[in-house]
């Protein structure tokens, strides 16, 4: 182990000059090309035949595959030495960094590494406890990040000495035609070997290997180099034991290893197969992946294959983490998508061997009742789209590639129909699911499987991880419009909102999802509710939503919580950023009055629906309580915020005041929504639905009137001018409020 004297002592300028004349040496190697063109085609273009001409040739030959070996094997001790230095150099630095931290906070650091604090020198610090707690904590922290940079180093070092030795080889007669490469790839060998000890891997092993990855999962070369030298079926065979053992052992221990391995072979997988970087596994490992995936693996070894996991069930957990490349991840999508629509109960194998179930729990999620959910890889699948919203936008946009049972390409073209085939309510769905502990199948689509079919449809739609909720939206493209497009038709069409709503929604866990994507394509909901081709901006490509369908998807979402929260946000932050808009750009309209009048309505008929929708579930069917919808308006304040950053940068650039204060601007709106959306009548009136109808028409009506008198103010209009503007708009809210009544009631045929 590296100690502190020697890493703080240390001199690195040997081993980057070291470092340096390797790399100039393998950048000016001309060896192999002289010794092929001057020398071998020298004597095979000579006319030289018979015997001993093919003999010197053989030779010379030989010597020339020799020389490259040289090279190979000089450049693997480049890139060694480089990482060697790159590492250990980081490492001295966290120290340097470590010391001067703790020298900060009053702490000396002696030359073994151990810190120290200064004993008390008063009465009352001598008896006071927290004295030495306060210095503890302090000398605890210095002595953490002390460690973390020895350990540091010392992986360095131990990593350099081994690929040293692995790139020069143990023949001393002939060079290393096939060394290691560096420190990533030789750590990446380690790992590889730990891994393949399946489940006779020891504690410590399976502590090491979380370590490995957790430190180089996102390095292309130790990625590539740990995923592309494994044969992807003796790695699913190894992983599958390796996590199963961790079940049966019933080790806390061992347990919360593998589920921090899992998490870091995601990440590493998603690094190996980027195609967008150097290096990254072929095109042909991902095929075999594929048929991999397909087969069912014997877990533990030795047992009957007829009642083992599928490759793609042991692979689940792993690729519920990481984003993933589109060219990696949608052909798994789509293989198991169809795969699962051949047989939808072929999954179920896993839970009819011979041995108990409890040891296959790695193939599934735990939920907060400790059933284990997700045996059906499809929520897998789901989920790593719900985190890769390229991939997620594509599998539901792009023209279909069908795969054959082993995972090779079958046709290419046709229709996408996936949305289609994934809510399929029928005893096919694709979403059937078992749990732990068994119960029977009920023949309907999984709520869990729902629940990540609205998260991939939510990173499709947004352009966002779903669950990166600090990430802006980005503007839509004409692909995410167009799955926007598609989820509005189907869940607002006729029969549409019976899949959210009711005592058989079976797919009503997409209601938070489906309440998301809506508030972030609020200016394409009021847009379609608007009538109107150019008088509001949207976000990007439009979407060209149908009318009738938006405004029954917005009635059944009034009556999620979720959903409601975030609708009401989105709509109070992009009805304030469009007053914003014409306000600061008044020159470009020629009556402000009906362009602030225009643009202020279709907020109101947003809110007619979705609080008519609340009302009703909570006064009329007392199916929620104005609780839920309370808390949910302020746990999607959020999307206020994001709602504004996409469509109100153009006038908050604009209005004196906003620009440098669009925090400020956002609380604002924050506000308005907790006055206008949040409803709490209860003892207040003998008909509680109308008075909740009725304050929070006169809230919403009151809220684009603040809207525009606060826009106008900070644009410097006469106050005058102002008085007669606000109320205008005021008038129009309501109006598009009272339609959004009537046409709520239209569509749910209250």
């Amino acid at each position: 182990m590296v100690t502190f004297g020697q890493l703080r002592q240390v001199d690195l300028g040997g081993l980057n000059s070291a470092a340096g004349d390797f790399e100039n040496l393998v950048r000016t190697w001309d060896l192999t090309r002289r010794m092929q063109n001057e020398v071998i085609g020298t004597v095979q273009q000579s006319g030289w035949h018979g015997d001993a001409a093919g003999l010197a040739t053989a030779k010379l030959t030989w010597a020339r595959d020799q020389i490259h070996a040289a090279f190979e094997e000089a450049s693997a001790i480049s890139k060694t030495l480089r990482d060697a230095h790159t590492e250990l150099t980081a490492a001295k630095k966290d120290l340097d960094t470590a010391v001067q931290h703790a020298t900060t906070d009053g702490l000396t650091v002696d030359g073994e590494g151990a810190v120290h604090w200064p004993p008390p020198t008063t009465d009352a610090d001598k008896h006071d406890p927290e004295y030495t707690r306060s210095w503890q904590a302090k000398a605890d922290a210095a002595a953490k990040a002390i460690g973390a940079a020895l350990d540091r180093a010392t992986e360095a070092d131990l990593a350099a000495a081994n690929a040293l030795g692995n790139d020069t080889g143990s023949d001393g007669t002939v060079f290393n035609a096939a060394p290691v490469g560096g420190l990533p790839e030789e750590e990446a060998k380690e790992a590889t070997f730990i891994l393949g000890l399946g489940d006779k891997a020891t504690d410590a092993q399976l502590a090491h290997l979380r370590t490995l990855l957790d430190h180089h999962s996102s390095d292309p070369r130790f990625a590539a180099s740990f995923y592309g030298n494994q044969d992807p079926q003796t790695f699913l065979a190894k992983y599958g034991a390796m996590a199963q053992s961790a079940d049966s052992a019933n080790s806390t221990a061992r347990s919360a290893a593998i589920k921090g391995i899992q998490q870091g072979l995601g990440l590493t997988l998603a690094t190996a197969t980027d195609s967008k970087q150097q290096p990254h596994v072929s095109d042909d490992w991902e095929t075999r992946l594929r048929a991999g995936g397909a087969q069912q693996i014997p877990v533990p070894a030795g047992a009957d294959p007829a009642h083992s996991p599928y490759g793609y069930q042991i692979l689940a957990n792993v690729l519920r983490n990481g984003k993933y490349d589109p060219h990696f991840l949608n052909p798994i999508a789509e293989h198991v998508t169809q795969l699962t629509q051949e047989n939808p109960m072929r999954w179920d194998a896993a839970g009819k061997a011979a041995y108990p179930f409890t040891d296959l729990k790695f193939i599934g999620v735990p939920d907060k009742d400790g059933n284990v959910r997700g045996i059906n890889p499809m929520s897998a699948v789901l989920e790593a789209l719900g985190h890769s919203p390229e991939a997620a936008t594509r599998f539901f946009h792009d023209a279909p590639t069908t795969y054959n049972p082993d995972g090779t390409v079958k046709r290419t073209g046709g229709e996408n129909t996936y949305l289609t085939m994934l809510t399929d309510s029928g005893s096919r769905s694709l979403l059937l699911d078992q749990q732990y502990p068994p119960r029977p199948n009920p023949g309907t689509a999984d709520p869990f499987d729902v629940t990540a079919l609205g998260h991939a449809l939510e990173a499709a739609t947004t352009g966002r991880a779903y669950d990166d909720v600090n990430a802006p939206l980005p503007q839509h493209t004409r692909d995410m419009s167009s799955v926007m497009k598609q989820a509005v038709q189907l869940f607002g069409s006729t029969e549409g909102p019976d899949l959210l709503y009711g005592d058989k929604a079976l797919f009503g866990n997409l209601n938070g999802s489906l309440g998301n994507m809506t508030a972030a394509y609020m200016a394409d909901v009021q847009h379609s509710l608007d009538g109107t081709s150019t008088r509001l901006p949207t976000a990007g490509a439009p979407t060209g939503l149908d009318k009738n369908s938006t405004e029954r998807l917005l009635a059944v979402l009034g009556r999620n919580p979720d959903a409601y929260g975030a609708i009401a946000n989105a709509q109070q932050a992009y009805t304030t950023a469009q007053i914003n808009d014409v306000i600061a750009h008044r020159g470009d309209h020629g009556d402000l009055t009906a362009a602030v009048q225009n643009v202020a309505r279709p907020g109101g008929e947003v809110s007619g629906i979705i609080t008519t929708a609340m009302v009703d579930e909570v006064y009329t069917k007392h199916a929620a309580s104005d609780a839920a919808y309370n808390a949910a308006v302020d746990q999607k304040a959020g999307w206020a915020g994001k709602v504004w950053d996409l469509t109100g940068g153009k006038a908050a650039g604009a209005v004196p005041g906003v620009g440098g204060a669009a925090d400020f601007t956002v609380n604002k709106i924050i506000e308005h929504v907790a006055e206008s959306y949040k409803v709490d009548t209860h003892n207040a009136a003998s008909d509680e639905a109308l008075a909740a109808a009725n304050k929070a028409q006169q809230a919403t009506i009151d809220t684009a009137e603040a809207a525009v008198r606060d826009a106008a103010t900070a644009a410097g209009l006469d106050p005058r001018y102002i008085d007669d503007l606000a109320p205008n708009a005021a008038g129009k809210v309501k109006d598009g409020y009272n339609s959004g009544v009537s046409n709520f009631k239209e569509a749910t045929h209250v």
